[in-house]
């Protein structure tokens, strides 16, 4: 150990130790795995998630208002199950929720009502309520078809008829000794003057009468006229008692029909506010008599087909009154409280809809069109939302933000839709609302909302966040056996042996990027399940063992491989230039890794390096012609800082290093290739070749300390793929950072060769010992006056830097 001039103590030219076969995969003691997942009972919980599962329970828990949980995890890491799971527990010991119902408003037919029942007592009422209508309909014309009804009739008009007929008479007797007649047309009354024989008198005659005997005439006509206009107002007097007793007598007849139904109503429903709503109805079907009457059976012959229709749709449109929209209700057989899961969150989903019918051009609607959305059918209850799919609607969004705020209920019509339309639109009363809410995410959706929208964390106290991994241990191992087990025994499928169980446990790891943990992204491991046990199947197997799921794994890689093939394909032809033997100077493999979907795969990029002498320092190409990112142009930053600190600690660095990806005509983002470009130039300026069967991936920091990059398992197979197709010769490799050993997942066929010493990984903590497996020379420990040994490369960088200088002092202009 030394100190350097920068103050960083490290160990520097030491040789460095090569990763054993047995660091490159998961380590998994299979004695610790049953022997097949028929063994296992299924797994019914998620395991793993205490962290996450303990939010969820006290948010649950908690009763105050803003206490809804947003959950967050990566997608089928079990988020959902456990959120289903616990909210179902919680729900199994609350009460059920009430039935809400909407009825019709009789004082104002555009803002129905909104009442509460006990759970299940609102499908009793609409069931009662319709046989109210019923009766209505059929036996009220009935009841006024019949002989009692009938009789009932005469008798209470009779006696008016008598006094009609006797005020008549009266009349025309009073007229009679006045000298006039008065006739009865239909009219009305038509008086007419009579002579002395008894007859009437003609006005052509009477035109010819003295004056005196017209004016005594005309006297005693308007004598005559008011005894008619008395006798008409009496006779009206008496058809309006009339016009009342028969009022009264439909009444009762009604109240006969349908008294013992409201009373039934009042005893049954009054308990729970409904007084007032069954007496606006009993007084709506007296009101509304004579619809019911019009539709006897002897009114109905007599009159045409068209009235009929007319008629009867007034009397339904009177009856669609007295119903129930049973707006939300507790379902038969679910006891507790409401769990809703929508899957379709949009605004009407989410918030209730009015629905319309269309008359002659215009859209109509009722109470009875109401229909809820989730909101209104979680209420009292749980609900379950998937954010990503919630922002699909920012409406949606806006929605359940106002409802958990002003903790109310309402459904909106067409007046909040973007355009207008000839309708009638509603207004329904506010439903209290009191649910708990569960937002389901991924973390970089909650952590935006969180940062974008100042209600979320007011209206979403408790966060409960998935692990995208857990230890590797006993009981990750059980837990992949026993969800395998639920897989197999679910779809029928055949079992897994020991073996599958293990490899089930190296893909996990690999999801993960570690080889002490493993993913929980249980549904890309229940994928594999089906696919291994798709392939024993074909083979005839009765039980899926490694092998299997081994090629399960291959075929994916296999079907995403057109890419990957084609780009080594170039490389095998030379179209690509990288190289796998010898020693270069300026030039080294660096490493990279792209996506195809969600298939990565790593391959080699050639990176090179020209130094001269000038006052440029390092120039990245990428970075000169706007190529390069932020993160790979701070990289580029780094290393004039390490190269600062510590070659130009006792003179200015008078040089220039050009670098560059040859043959990548694409951006260049990331610093993980900042050690290999900071290793192409100091041998640049030392002037010694580097290995070109070796290849490199790690960051570095201004201290020259290897930092962690990621993809470090698709990078190694993938300068693999590429020597195993020119040829394994047993010196080739990767040199990786000693921090990513542990993220290190590979294939099978890259342990086996590492074993068999055909291929090397180095695991290197800083520059010095990466320089050491490139070029064979130790980089040299600084002496005094920061000075290094003779035959180390360091000196050999230093004498280069020093000469470098004395020619640019010698020549001011030299660039």
């Amino acid at each position: 150990m030394s100190t350097s001039p920068n103050g960083v103590s490290a160990p520097v030219g030491s040789a460095v130790t090569e990763l054993p076969a047995d660091r490159v995969r998961a380590r998994i003691d299979l004695a610790l795995l049953p022997s097949s997942t028929a063994e296992i009972a299924p797994l019914t919980s998620v395991s793993g998630q205490s962290r996450a599962q303990e939010a969820i329970r006290f948010g649950l828990g908690i009763p105050a208002e803003g206490y809804n949980i947003a959950v967050s995890g990566e997608s089928a890491s079990g988020r959902g199950t456990a959120v289903r799971l616990l909210v179902n527990e919680f729900a199994a010991k609350r009460d059920s929720a009430p039935d809400w119902i909407y009825l019709y408003n009789f004082t104002d037919p555009l803002r129905p009502r909104a009442a509460s029942l006990p759970a299940g007592m609102g499908a009793q009422l609409q069931r009662d309520l319709a046989r109210l209508a019923d009766l209505c309909r059929k036996e009220i014309p009935r009841a006024f078809e019949s002989d009692s009804y009938q009789e009932r009739s005469h008798t209470t008009l009779e006696p008016l008829e008598k006094e009609r007929d006797r005020a008549i008479e009266e009349m025309q007797r009073s007229a009679s000794l006045q000298g006039f007649a008065v006739n009865v047309t239909p009219m009305g009354f038509a008086i007419l003057p009579l002579g002395q024989d008894g007859r009437p008198i003609s006005p052509d005659v009477i035109a010819g009468l003295p004056p005196d005997i017209r004016q005594s005439l005309q006297a005693r006509s308007e004598g005559v006229e008011e005894l008619v206009a008395a006798t008409l107002r009496e006779i009206r007097g008496l058809d309006a008692r009339g016009h009342e007793a028969m009022e009264a007598l439909d009444r009762d007849v009604a109240r006969f029909v349908t008294g013992h139904a409201i009373d039934d109503l009042r005893a049954r429903y009054s308990a729970y506010g409904m007084e007032s709503h069954i007496a606006e109805i009993e007084a709506d079907i007296l009101a509304n008599l004579e619809r019911f009457k019009q539709l006897s059976s002897a009114a109905l012959r007599e009159m045409p087909p068209q009235l009929v229709a007319q008629v009867t749709a007034e009397r339904e449109e009177v009856l669609r009154r007295y119903g129930v929209n049973l707006f939300v209700t507790t379902q038969d057989g679910h006891p507790g409280a409401p769990v809703i899961e929508e899957r379709n969150p949009t605004y009407q989903n989410i918030a209730g809809r009015i629905d319309y019918e269309a008359h002659f051009g215009a859209l109509t609607t009722d109470f009875t069109h109401l229909r809820p959305g989730a909101l209104h059918r979680a209420n009292g209850g749980y609900l379950i939302l998937q954010i990503e799919d919630l922002a699909a609607d920012p409406r949606a969004w806006l929605m359940l933000k106002r409802t958990m705020k002003t903790r109310e209920l309402r459904v909106e019509g067409l007046s909040d839709l973007l355009f207008t339309l000839p309708s009638v639109n509603l207004s329904p009363a506010a439903i209290p609302f009191s649910a708990k809410v569960i937002l389901i995410g991924e973390p970089a959706t909650i952590a935006l909302l969180e940062l974008v929208d100042p209600d979320f964390p007011q209206l979403f106290k408790i966060r409960a966040e998935f692990e995208p991994d857990v230890v590797l241990d006993a009981d990750a191992a059980r837990s992949y056996a026993a969800f395998a087990s639920r897989i197999c025994e679910s779809a029928a499928l055949p079992p897994l042996d020991r073996e599958a169980i293990a490899e089930l446990l190296q893909y996990g790891a690999r999801l993960a990027e570690r080889n002490d943990r493993v993913s929980t992204r249980y549904g890309a491991i229940g994928d594999l399940v089906r696919e291994a046990a798709h392939v024993a199947l074909m083979r005839g197997a009765a039980i899926a063992s490694g092998a299997d799921v081994a090629a399960a794994v291959r075929g994916r890689g296999d079907r995403a491989g057109l890419i990957p093939d084609r780009l080594r394909r170039m490389i095998s032809e030379g179209t690509l230039r990288v190289d796998t033997e010898g020693a270069c100077v300026g030039q080294l493999n660096g490493l990279a890794v792209y996506s195809v979907g969600a298939h990565e795969f790593g391959t080699p990029l050639r990176i090179s390096c020209r130094v001269g002498i000038g006052r440029r320092g390092v120039v990245a190409i990428e970075r000169e012609v706007e190529r390069s990112g932020a993160i790979h142009s701070k990289g580029v930053l780094v290393l004039s800082g390490y190269l600062s600190g510590t070659f130009g600690r006792s003179r200015p660095l008078a040089f220039s290093a050009s670098l560059t990806f040859e043959q990548s005509y694409d951006e260049v983002e990331g610093d993980s290739a900042s050690s290999a470009e900071l290793y192409a130039i100091l041998c640049s300026l030392a002037d010694v070749p580097m290995r070109q069967d070796v290849a490199v991936t790690g960051s570095v920091d201004q201290f020259g300390r290897i930092q962690a990059v990621g993809g470090v398992t698709e990078k190694v197979e993938g300068f693999f793929d590429l020597c195993r197709d020119r040829g394994l010769t047993g010196t080739q490799g990767v040199i990786i950072p000693a921090v990513n050993a542990v993220d290190l997942c590979v294939r099978t066929d890259v342990q086996e060769a590492i074993a068999a010493g055909q291929f090397h990984i180095w695991p290197v903590t800083r520059v010095e010992e990466g320089l050491a497996v490139l070029t064979g020379l130790p980089a040299g420990e600084p002496q005094a006056f920061g000075t290094y040994p003779e035959g180390t490369l360091f000196r050999m960088v230093s004498d280069a830097l020093n000469a470098m200088h004395q020619a640019i002092s010698a020549s001011p202009a030299t660039e």
